[in-house]
């Protein structure tokens, strides 16, 4: 106790001790005649006027460190440093398919879902940064953000060249990390590389609920365990909106059973905006990911073939490409998906007398609040705005407590079974004393009897 006491003594304040602002505390106490302290108030308003009329010596820096000062840098100053350095960033000859975000942010701004022309030009510009990092990067688009506690998560997708076979975590398929994610808290930093993730992984993030707190090196405690940290929970949600939520068009893919790869249709034409207001027009671009956590189901030796058999039956590999209005409805609705059409519905027709429309179609998912597909009769693209959670809380509603029961009827109250005087005879406590009681009775009456 007596060191922490020192301790707080010896605390400095502008190279003044708690202890020298005590002594002179009080000296002003015994010196001055017209303060008269009454209460802790007086005393209060003597420190706060010593500490504010205090002199505290500065002492004068050296030669060297005033004319090594450096200038002040202001918070703008360094914003505008770093954008005029993305700005002035020229890309060299890049193989990939780069998004061209800037155009398709207007299709967003006409449904509600897209973001300033500003930050528009930046995630373009860090599109083309990223594509010219690998060059084995096959095409890169805008994926969304997630938003978190402290600072919200930018994402950039990436697809490498297929010919190119990464090492795989164990237990886990190529196909569940075919997509890599590049992850920034603001756009004029730099962009983390998201980790490959487990089977296990992605088997325990199904049941977990967890709004991300901005920071990629936190311990997930949540239930049940999760190994990984927050990096690697953030990729199993993105990589779990992404193959729920990726749609095409119908018909601009095929799927080839020998390969069981899929490749772009060569004769494809984009539908109209009429057609494309429908769920016949829309498919699954990605994968189905089963719930033990891969694309393929994973025969495991320690299991007996019936428990597998089970296992394929309960969770059935789905087919690709699969229509969205096969997908199971959410709650009372007619599907999962939510359609609907901006501007002008009227049908033009150009010079060439093709049709021509300006409408928006807008495909929302219910279960995954954030995750929209927006399209004309031109081009599509998909995207994420939300916290990453999937929209399976039922509503609690709490029910209304039951009526205050009455008191129960009092007891009548009789004295206690003290009696003054001890009786003759007691009455036997156990069932072995009473049977003995009456043995000995029936023998002396039977001695009588005689």
């Amino acid at each position: 106790m007596e060191e922490q006491l020192q301790q707080i003594f010896n605390s400095k304040y502008k190279n003044k001790t708690l202890y020298n602002h005590f002594c002179e505390l009080y000296y002003q106490m015994q010196e001055n005649k017209y303060y008269n302290a009454k209460n802790l108030e007086d005393f209060e308003d003597l420190s706060n006027f010593i500490k504010e009329n205090r002199f505290y010596h500065v002492p004068l820096k050296s030669a060297d460190e005033v004319n090594n000062l450096k200038d002040k840098t202001f918070p703008w100053q360094e914003y505008c440093s770093k954008l005029m350095q993305l700005m002035q960033f020229k890309a060299k000859q890049i193989n990939a398919n780069i998004q061209n975000f800037l155009k398709l942010n207007t299709l967003l701004n006409i449904v509600g879902y897209g973001v300033n022309d500003e930050d528009a030009y930046i995630i373009q510009q860090c599109l083309k940064q990223i594509a010219q990092r690998d060059p084995n990067i096959q095409s890169v688009r805008f994926w969304g953000k997630i938003l978190a506690q402290q600072k919200d998560y930018f994402v950039i997708e990436v697809t490498l060249n297929k010919q190119i076979k990464e090492p795989q975590p164990p237990d886990c398929d190529e196909k569940l990390n075919e997509y890599v994610h590049y992850v920034t808290q603001d756009l004029l930093d730099d962009w983390a590389l998201l980790p490959q993730i487990t089977r296990k992984q992605m088997e325990a993030c199904r049941y977990i609920t967890y709004v991300f707190s901005g920071n990629l090196n936190k311990n997930i405690t949540q239930y049940p365990y999760f190994e990984g940290k927050e990096k690697h929970l953030l990729k199993a949600q993105i990589l779990r909106i992404t193959h729920a939520n990726l749609l095409a068009p119908r018909g601009l893919y095929k799927y080839e059973d020998e390969t069981k790869t899929i490749g772009f249709e060569d004769e494809f034409k984009m539908p109209e905006s009429a057609e494309l207001a429908t769920m016949d027009a829309w498919v699954h671009l990605p994968a189905y990911i089963l719930k033990q956590g891969r694309i393929t189901f994973y025969e495991d030796p320690s299991l007996k073939e019936e428990e597998l058999n089970q296992m394929k039956e309960s969770d059935p590999e789905q087919e690709r490409l699969k229509s969205i209005k096969d997908d199971k409805p959410f709650e009372q609705n007619e599907g999962n998906w939510l359609i609907k059409v901006f501007g002008e519905t009227q049908q033009y027709t150009n010079q060439e007398e093709q049709a021509l429309s300006y409408q928006v179609v807008l495909l929302r998912n219910y279960l995954w609040p954030g995750a929209v597909t927006v399209s004309n009769s031109n081009e599509y693209l998909s995207v994420y705005f939300g916290y990453g959670l999937k929209n399976q809380q039922h509503s609690f509603n709490p029910l209304s407590p039951k009526d205050v029961q009455d008191d129960p009827e009092d007891i009548d109250e009789v004295p206690e079974p003290n009696p003054r005087e001890q009786p003759d005879e007691l009455e036997p406590d156990s069932d072995d004393e009473r049977r003995r009681e009456q043995e000995r009775r029936e023998a002396e009456l039977q001695q009588q009897q005689e």
